[in-house]
């Protein structure tokens, strides 16, 4: 069955783009995958084009949101980098190093399937599948989400095996369906991380995992656009997903508290369901 039954302004045109960018900035930050949403957001408003350098895009977007977010902790990365204190340094490339080897080593795979709302359908149920294991083994106990930055009082606890082990997981999330965020704070949970410092170290490694992402694909889109679609309008959808990315990362640490996680599995398996329908 034909999925194109929103495409109201000729399959890429700006409102499709900012259509994109609210599923973008609201998926982005719960764990029911930001990328799998944009494949299957696609082929829904009948957008062929863009692919991975548009959501790359959009990707930035809730980037910023991320820093404003964290912006302590950002700010306090490079106080320690002055200092000459790494630990957190080389906790964060540690984690990234595993994505950034295998998005460059499979990019044209990851392209491809970027295209296909199928393998978004299928990567659904993969981060089903994780929320579900993940949640059975969140730890009870919480840290404090207010009070300054720690640095090296609670970076010094964290392992080089957790980096590694967090770092595979995100990897996994450069397939559509597979969420970033719901990989890798399900494997800290299972690392025996709690709910606050899960979220707080799943949304840290996604910077230098998504700048590097930008550096590699936006200068082509910036360059060739979006179906006709000028930088302007690119750069306002950019801008829509991180003031939506924004308000939905503001509500993440209570849905975590609540243990919310079987909900959203369960999401990922009905929107699965009915992606496998219409495109059967």
């Amino acid at each position: 069955m034909d999925l194109a039954v929103l495409n109201s302004d000729g399959g890429g045109g700006p409102l499709t783009i900012m259509l994109l960018a609210v599923i973008q900035g609201l998926a982005e930050f719960l764990p029911i995958s930001s990328s799998g949403h944009l494949v299957l957001g696609r082929a829904a408003l009948g957008l062929q084009e863009g692919g991975l350098a548009l959501d790359v895009a959009l990707h930035v977007g809730t980037l910023v949101a991320v820093i404003l977010a964290y912006r302590k902790d950002v700010i306090q990365l490079f106080r320690e980098l002055l200092k000459g204190r790494l630990t957190m340094w080389i906790w964060l490339i540690v984690a990234t190093l595993p994505a950034a080897v295998i998005g460059l080593a499979l990019k044209d795979k990851v392209e491809m399937a970027a295209t296909k709302p199928l393998y978004a359908a299928g990567g659904l149920l993969v981060t089903a599948a994780l929320l579900l294991v993940g949640e059975s083994r969140r730890p009870k106990a919480q840290t404090e989400a207010a009070g300054e930055v720690d640095s090296d009082a609670y970076w010094g606890r964290l392992r080089i095996s957790d980096a590694i082990v967090l770092g595979f997981a995100q990897a996994l999330a450069i397939f559509p369906g597979i969420s970033r965020s719901g990989s890798t704070i399900s494997v800290a949970f299972l690392r025996g991380i709690d709910s606050y410092q899960a979220a707080r170290l799943s949304f840290l490694m996604s910077l230098p995992a998504v700048s590097g992402a930008a550096i590699l694909e936006l200068p082509d889109l910036f360059e060739h656009g979006v179906s006709g679609i000028d930088t302007g309008w690119i750069l306002a959808a950019m801008a829509v997903s991180a003031v939506v990315g924004f308000a939905a990362l503001r509500t993440l640490i209570w849905v975590l508290s609540k243990g919310a996680f079987r909900y959203f599995a369960g999401y990922c398996v009905a929107l699965s369901c009915v992606a496998f329908w219409f495109l059967s």
